[in-house]
């Protein structure tokens, strides 16, 4: 019997982009590659995680006073945060949250640093924001990322358990907002919608059968 497997977004664009890639990483749990010599990644993705901590502190409503962060550029992006921050309707704040949702066998995961959920005018809805301090984006390549893609529909087929009461959450109802520490002033908002909706299932569920054909024949090519 094949295993059932825990799927983020990572794990999904790695089997995508080479399925060779996702096996030692996601189930040998081998470290490939390795890290190149002189590679400043590991203190790029140890800022990232120091200021994703103070968010989650910040909408967890413990003190983050500036002076407490010891890095110069985490200490940067926060006051670039406190001076123009995205806007963030009220509702029930859940910074961190994680999420799953079931596609044939296997689970989607994901892990939002910030979701927003409410109503505004009898209407619900759910806010995605996503802290990004690395390079900006464009809007329009970020609708075909997968973690844009996974996140948006994983809301839309398991968000409505998040509102309780029974009420549905439509997937017009549903947005991503990147916030991007070097560009505080331009978050890049993009807004679900059924017609997407149906056709980005649609391709995530074709990917299980993949993922199967893998599992059972042993069978994963370099590309």
């Amino acid at each position: 019997m094949t295993p059932s497997l825990l799927l983020s977004q990572a794990k999904l664009a790695a089997f995508l982009t080479c399925p060779r890639r996702f096996y030692l990483r996601s189930l040998r749990r081998l470290p490939w590659p390795d890290t190149p010599p002189g590679d400043d990644s590991a203190e790029v993705l140890a800022r990232g995680q120091q200021f994703h901590q103070g968010m989650e502190r910040h909408f967890l409503r413990l003190d983050m006073p500036p002076h407490a962060i010891a890095d110069e550029r985490v200490r940067h992006w926060w006051r670039q945060f406190q001076s123009r921050p995205p806007a963030i309707p009220n509702g029930r704040f859940l910074p961190e949250h994680r999420l799953t949702v079931p596609v044939g066998r296997h689970l989607l995961l994901g892990r939002f640093d910030l979701l927003v959920t409410g109503e505004a005018d009898g209407r619900p809805f759910a806010h995605i924001y996503d802290w990004k301090t690395g390079k900006a984006r464009r809007e329009s390549d970020l609708r075909q990322d997968w973690q844009t893609r996974l996140y948006l529909a994983l809301l839309a087929e398991g968000g409505s358990a998040l509102l309780g009461h029974g009420r549905s959450l439509p997937p017009e109802a549903i947005t991503l907002i990147y916030w991007y520490a070097n560009e505080p002033d331009a978050p890049r908002t993009i807004v679900y919608s059924a017609g997407w909706h149906a056709q980005n299932w649609a391709d995530i569920q074709a990917i299980v059968p993949q993922l199967h054909a893998a599992l059972t024949g042993r069978e994963w090519p370099l590309t």
